[in-house]
């Protein structure tokens, strides 16, 4: 079964734009990570919110994607300077 993932950030309004453009960069890696079938990131800067948008071949391929993530440290590194914590969600699609 195929699963979508949903990431709503919350960066700091002083390293807002850092944060856009890490996330970017990160989408661009998140497409050719296998089993990634769509990656998109959202920007509202009315909000300083930041949406990202994943949709997996199988929760599997979502698990390695993230646990591969959280080993390079990417998780750690946008993390540091939110102003709150992210709200993640994931949801399996049939």
């Amino acid at each position: 079964m195929k699963e979508a993932a949903i990431a709503v950030i919350y960066p700091d309004i002083d390293t807002f734009e850092d944060h856009a453009k890490a996330v970017a960069a990160m989408i661009c890696e998140t497409r050719r990570f296998p089993g990634c079938i769509e990656a998109h990131a959202g920007i509202n800067r009315e909000r300083h919110e930041i949406a990202v948008f994943h949709f997996w071949e199988s929760n599997d391929h979502l698990d390695r994607y993230l646990t591969w993530r959280a080993e390079r440290g990417d998780l750690d590194a946008r993390s540091a300077t939110m102003r709150r914590e992210q709200d993640f969600r994931t949801y399996s699609v049939p």
